[in-house]
């Protein structure tokens, strides 16, 4: 009797924490559940050291479809357990289907699995009145389940899409931050790169948001740079400190646009790094091509850049998370090279 009232207290208390975990994480979206964080956790941590033990990045593209797939796992499998139990606490509850004799222990668990598929009762059956009503209720969270599943999955799918693409249009504005600030710096453009700043700005703040419904967004990192959001955020916010604050007074950029876009990179680095980071702030971008271009740059950026260090400490950690150093934002410009398009 005690072992009986054990399983269906254990059983019981599985089941409701798997489905609580699945209803946060797929419904709420306000970010996932515990059983959730965990598996994302772990995955994470896995990818990261295989990554710096390796060096090599592609091992960290298949962190997101592998949580993915971790996750049905654990939340199947935790619902079998529980479901189990809960039968098992019913001696005698489950009968072979012709002889009528109890099933046993992997028996039960045979007949849990086909009703959670909702594939039926396969060669078993369940014997009175509460193993029935079980039954009826298993196979009903067992449909819940693949449903919810399915709901979080495709949403999921196109925000990996949606912050692909958007990563993708930002690294149009240039390859480097000198040469998105000379591209708006040139005569006549600066009225269409603040009107691109405004798209940007929406897109960046539906994609922030999307962060925090599916946290697990961060696992499905872009293979190349140019696919890369958060790098391509970084590469575009460095060029709007140097509009902003690298000018000289006279010739900053000032703007509703500009002070929009920060904000906007701001609250998604928000949603990203949600604890502080000792990444270190990077080191003062280079002037000299800009310079060479006749672009009003000041000659020292110390003074103007040190209100920014807290900022650009969270560029830097954002440029980390996904797996980049931050040698690749102003790739070429410290080489000596000029950019295309200076």
């Amino acid at each position: 009797m005690g072992n009986d009232l054990l399983a269906l207290m254990v059983g019981a208390i599985v089941i409701v924490t798997v489905m609580t975990d699945v209803l946060w994480t797929t419904l709420t979206t306000q970010g996932s559940g515990p059983l959730t964080r965990s598996v994302t956790a772990v995955v994470e941590r896995i990818a990261g050291l295989a990554f710096a033990a390796s060096g090599a990045r592609r091992l960290l593209l298949p962190a997101g479809p592998a949580a993915m797939v971790l996750l049905g796992i654990v939340w199947l499998t935790l619902l079998w357990l529980g479901w189990w139990l809960l039968f098992s606490a019913f001696p005698g509850s489950i009968v072979h289907g012709q002889s009528g004799a109890p099933a046993g222990l992997v028996e039960r668990l045979y007949f849990v699995g086909f009703t959670l598929s909702t594939l039926g009762v396969g060669d078993f059956r369940p014997s009175g009145a509460v193993p029935m009503i079980l039954t009826v209720v298993a196979a009903f969270n067992g449909l819940v389940l693949v449903t919810l599943i399915i709901t979080y999955a495709v949403p999921l799918v196109q925000a990996v899409t949606t912050r692909r693409k958007l990563a993708y249009e930002v690294s149009l504005l240039g390859h480097n931050p000198q040469e998105i600030a000379w591209s708006a710096w040139q005569q006549g453009n600066r009225q269409a790169f603040e009107d691109e700043l405004l798209a940007i700005s929406a897109e960046v703040m539906e994609c922030a948001e999307q962060r925090l419904a599916y946290p697990m967004l961060d696992l499905f990192y872009g293979k190349t740079a140019c696919f890369s959001l958060g790098l391509q955020l970084v590469m575009l916010d460095e060029a709007l400190s140097i509009l902003a604050y690298g000018m000289q007074p006279n010739y900053r950029f000032r703007s509703l646009p500009v002070d929009k876009a920060r904000a906007v990179v701001s609250h998604y680095i928000e949603r990203v790094l949600a604890s502080p980071t000792e990444a270190g702030a990077p080191p003062l971008p280079s002037m000299a091509i800009l310079k060479k271009r006749n672009v009003p740059v000041m000659d020292n950026l110390s003074e103007n850049y040190q209100l920014l260090t807290s900022r650009r400490t969270g560029l830097q950690a954002l440029i980390r998370k996904e797996g980049w150093e931050w040698s690749i934002v102003e790739e070429g410009t410290r080489r000596g090279r000029t950019p295309a398009g200076l």
